[in-house]
């Protein structure tokens, strides 16, 4: 069964849930109703405790460019500085992906 792509930082939090403020994506093509689609390699920016996320499990079937998109099953890691370079903080939260754009 199908699960809406995210796309861009719309509903991204960090664990603490701050929203996302930016990201870095290689995505400039294809977008949905919300925005471009997010893919694996794209890099989160978030405010306060947690600086940085990234994806670890994107889709299985679906590709942006020839790089796997992230849908609402995806999962994804917030990092926080630490003296050692980055620790990881939680799970990036999604709250809204786009419910009309569906992939697996």
């Amino acid at each position: 069964m199908g699960a809406g792509f995210q796309c861009g930082i719309v509903g991204l939090t960090d664990p603490v849930g701050s929203p996302a403020t930016a990201v870095v994506s290689p995505n400039l093509r294809v977008t949905a109703t919300l925005g471009p689609l997010s893919t694996l390699a794209d890099v989160v920016q978030f405010p306060g405790p947690s600086v940085i996320g990234n994806w670890v499990v994107p889709s299985f079937r679906c590709q942006v460019g020839g790089i796997p998109a992230i849908v609402a099953s995806s999962v994804g890691i917030a990092y926080i500085p630490s003296p050692t370079g980055l620790a990881p903080s939680g799970p990036m939260n999604k709250l809204s992906p786009d419910p009309r754009a569906s992939g697996s």
